[in-house]
């Protein structure tokens, strides 16, 4: 279990559970859609990926913070590209977090949430293959249908699959805890679209140079300009984990 050292604002060494707790997203919830927040990580120079896997990228502070803020969620929103890149399994596996999220009275495991207009998704993702993972995918009028695989899924179809809608759906399905995991795409049209509340950035200690790799948001200029203000910096090692709250700005 790793102990995080509080640098912003000061205070003893705490786990990532005891941290994340503090979060306390169901009671932030809007009233027509979720609390959302976004968790990434990114080199020292900006970089989202490493040879197009994030995975390389973090230690297992990291992947303990990620673990924690999945736990915390009722939902958790993925990206096609990112679902492509990190294929992923049952999002919380561990018996003891499993265990802490029946006590709470939430299911052990959240859903996870897709956006697919076109239905071309990996189906072949280890995501798809676990029998205990709901998934739902949030698309457009069609007749297209999913393939069959092991793992639970609701195809919800919305006239218009926006960001916007599809949280709207979520929240009157009881999601007052969204967790989004990128990719860069999916981070802009929440970002776009006004609804990302908070951000988790663990930034590496790395530099690559590598531009062929996306920064933590792609694919143009934001119509609002989104203020970050910090909540915390923790440490664990050389790695930092930073958290801001979101507010909007219109651009010049």
């Amino acid at each position: 279990m790793t102990l995080l050292e509080p640098l912003h604002p000061p205070g003893p060494p705490a786990t990532v559970a005891e941290l994340v707790a503090r979060v306390r997203p169901r009671e932030r919830a809007h009233a027509a859609r979720p609390f959302t927040y976004v968790n990434m990580i990114a080199t020292a120079d900006g970089r989202a990926a490493l040879d197009g896997h994030t995975s390389a990228l973090g230690d297992d502070a990291d992947l303990e913070m990620l673990l924690e803020l999945r736990t915390l969620a009722d939902a958790v929103l993925i990206g096609s590209g990112t679902l492509r890149a990190e294929g992923y399994d049952t999002l919380v596996r561990a018996p003891e977090r499993r265990a802490r999220r029946a006590a709470a009275g939430h299911p052990e495991t959240p859903p996870a949430v897709l956006l697919s207009r076109s239905l071309d998704l990996p189906w072949d993702a280890g995501l798809f293959a676990a029998a205990d993972q709901p998934v739902l995918v949030y698309t457009g009028p069609g007749d297209a249908a999913p393939p069959a695989v092991a793992a639970p899924v609701e195809l919800v179809r919305l006239p218009a699959p926006t960001p916007a809608a599809v949280l709207a759906d979520l929240r009157a399905r009881g999601v007052g805890a969204l967790l989004c995991e990128g990719g860069p795409t999916l981070n802009r049209a929440l970002l776009e679209a006004g609804v990302v509340d908070e951000l988790f950035l663990t930034l590496a200690p790395l530099l690559t140079g590598d531009e062929s790799e996306p920064a933590i948001v792609a694919g143009g200029r934001l119509s609002a300009d989104a203020q970050l203000g910090l909540r915390w910096v923790l440490r664990a090692g050389d790695e930092l984990f930073l958290r801001y709250g979101v507010a909007y700005h219109l651009s010049p």
